[in-house]
C-alpha cells in the first residue's frame, strides 16, 4: 500500500533537486544586494516548478492509495494551486544574515533553503488535505509526524485529530517533514490520538516541550 513515507521520500528528493538549483545560483554571487537581487529573480520559478511536480506526486499517490483501500465511487485527486509563495519576502529574510560586518554566507544558505522547502512539502500537503476534504469516501486528512520530529510537530500530530474544513492549515515550519495523510470513512484513521503519558515520562520533558514550544513559534 502506498504510505505516508514514500510520499514524504519522494517530495524530499524535489526539495534536494530545487535546493542543487539554488546552490548553483548561490555560487555565482558574492555580495548582500546580488543574493537578494538573483533570489528575488530565481525563487518564484523554483517554487511553480518544484511545487507542482510535488503536487502531482501527491494527487498520484492519493489516486493509488484510494485504489489499495478499495474506496467506492470515482473520485480523482485535485492537485492543489499554489499559493502566493511570498518568495519576496523570504528572498529578504533569508539574505538577513549577510547584513553587518560578519556576513555568514551558510546561514543564510540554510534560511533559503529551509523556506523554499517549506513551500514546496506545502504542495504536496495541501493536494492531499484539499483531495480528502473532497472526496465522499473521505472523512478528512491527520498530520504524520515521523518520530524524531521536532515537539511541536509530535503534539500536532499527537492529538489525532482528523480535520475536514477547507480553514484548517498545515501547521509547519521550515524543514519539517511532517505530512498529510488521507483519514478514510468506515475506516481505522491511520493516526491514533494519544492516549496519555508512559509512566517513565517525567514533568520534565513536558517542561521541555512547553519551552521549545514557547521559544520557536
Amino acid at each position: 500500500m502506498p504510505s505516508p513515507t514514500v510520499l514524504r521520500e519522494s517530495v524530499a528528493d524535489l526539495v534536494t533537486l530545487a535546493n542543487g538549483d539554488l546552490a548553483a545560483l548561490w555560487a555565482q554571487v558574492s555580495t548582500l544586494d546580488q543574493a537578494r537581487d538573483a533570489l528575488m529573480d530565481v525563487l518564484p520559478a523554483l517554487v511553480d516548478t518544484y511545487g507542482a511536480a510535488a503536487a502531482t506526486v501527491a494527487a498520484d499517490w492519493y489516486d493509488d492509495l484510494r485504489d489499495e483501500v478499495g474506496a467506492r465511487g470515482r473520485f480523482t485527486a485535485i492537485p492543489a494551486e499554489l499559493r502566493e509563495p511570498g518568495t519576496d519576502e523570504l528572498a529578504r529574510w533569508g539574505v538577513s544574515p549577510l547584513l553587518g560586518e560578519n556576513p555568514d554566507w551558510d546561514a543564510a544558505r540554510v534560511l533559503v533553503g529551509g523556506g523554499l522547502q517549506r513551500r514546496i512539502a506545502n504542495a504536496s500537503r495541501e493536494t492531499v488535505m484539499g483531495s480528502s476534504i473532497q472526496d465522499p469516501q473521505a472523512d478528512g486528512w491527520q498530520r504524520i509526524a515521523q518520530s524524531d520530529a521536532c515537539l511541536f510537530c509530535q503534539m500536532l500530530a499527537g492529538r489525532g485529530d482528523v480535520y475536514g474544513e477547507e480553514t484548517a492549515d498545515f501547521a509547519a515550519h521550515d524543514w519539517c517533514s511532517c505530512e498529510a495523510t488521507v483519514a478514510w470513512r468506515n475506516r481505522p484513521k491511520p493516526v491514533r490520538e494519544w492516549a496519555g503519558p508512559s509512566p517513565d515520562r517525567s514533568r520534565a520533558d513536558y517542561e521541555r516541550a512547553r519551552e521549545w514550544i514557547a521559544a520557536n513559534m
